[in-house]
């Protein structure tokens, strides 16, 4: 029996339906579709649980409809090849029930470590060129303040989730940004701006200070006198990710720990509360990176823009509509 299984955002749920008629025109006679936050996508879980074992066929229309990195496509297709079910991706022209030779999870491991591979080399590549125009006195339109170069040019557009730091307020017994007033009602955010020059849809932009703000060390303790209303925490980014120097700024964000204060026992309820309401732990700070470390991992130093001798403050671009 062929099985089709169709995935659809939040910003691109119109095209579910072509989805759906692509996989019913393919002969599936079962189907079933997630819409919203890639993460949770129990009609998927559904739809594995129900294919039968040395029979059964998972029909998708592409491959990042299942699996939204490699690391994710391939631990699914190797569960299913374990269990003797197919696979077919329609428009990639993927059918494991008719490949021959090597397996199809060792096909996609082979391309996971030719990325890994190249992805240093294309990193220095483009850093080499870049300087070598700024030495030139040319400087591309996606230059940001001071001329300092984008980092998108050495992290575009991450789906893996990349790990990273941050401090928000405490405002009424729940969490607020550093630098605006938009609050963390939910663990997971995302950032639109509403004040640039560009397509709201494109945040972070390299000609606005929009997005998502993370360090990639977590941040001081904030247990003292000095911090009754900061509380730090872990969280994890991931769509378009601009790189620079002591951290990123993020399209997507997802709180994964917030740090509990050692003192201050009001604060430590607080703390407690809030996380409880958003479902994360909270931990003690020397655990915030290992928290972080179950859900991501951190941008490699090779993707990390070179820190610039004289800056306004640590970020340099920071602003009101920073989340």
């Amino acid at each position: 029996m062929l099985v089709g299984y169709a995935y659809a955002s939040l910003e691109e749920r119109d095209g579910l339906e072509l989805q759906r008629d692509a996989l019913r025109a393919a002969g599936c006679e079962r189907l079933f579709a997630d819409v919203g936050s890639w993460r949770a996508r129990p009609e998927l879980e559904r739809a594995l649980s129900e294919l039968r074992d040395g029979s059964d066929c998972l029909m998708v229309c592409r491959l990042d409809r299942v699996g939204r990195s490699l690391r994710d496509l391939i631990a699914t297709i190797a569960q299913l090849e374990e269990r003797g079910v197919g696979f077919c991706s329609l428009e990639d022209g993927i059918d494991t029930a008719e490949s021959a030779g090597r397996s199809p999870a060792s096909v996609f491991g082979a391309l996971a470590r030719f990325d890994r591979v190249l992805a240093p080399e294309r990193t220095r590549a483009g850093v080499a060129a870049a300087r070598a125009q700024a030495r030139r006195g040319w400087r591309p339109q996606e230059a940001g303040p001071a001329g300092r170069l984008s980092g998108m040019d050495f992290a575009p557009d991450l789906i893996e989730p990349i790990i990273g730091f941050r401090l928000w307020r405490l405002v009424d017994n729940a969490l607020t940004s550093m630098f605006s007033t938009i609050p963390w009602a939910a663990p997971e955010m995302t950032a639109r701006c509403p004040l640039g020059h560009h397509d709201p849809a494109q945040t972070p932009s390299a000609r606005c200070t929009c997005g998502i703000y993370t360090y990639y060390d977590p941040c001081p303790r904030t247990s003292s006198a000095m911090t009754p209303d900061l509380v730090g925490g872990a969280v994890v980014v991931w769509g378009r990710v601009e790189a620079h120097a002591t951290g990123v700024r993020a399209e997507h964000a997802r709180i994964v720990a917030l740090d509990l204060p050692l003192i201050r026992a009001q604060k430590r309820r607080v703390v407690t509360q809030v996380a409880e309401r958003l479902g994360v732990p909270a931990v003690a700070h020397r655990g915030l990176k290992a928290a972080a470390l179950g859900h991501g991992s951190p941008l490699p130093p090779s993707l990390r823009p070179p820190r610039q001798r004289a800056s306004v403050n640590r970020w340099g671009w920071l602003s009101e509509h920073a989340s």
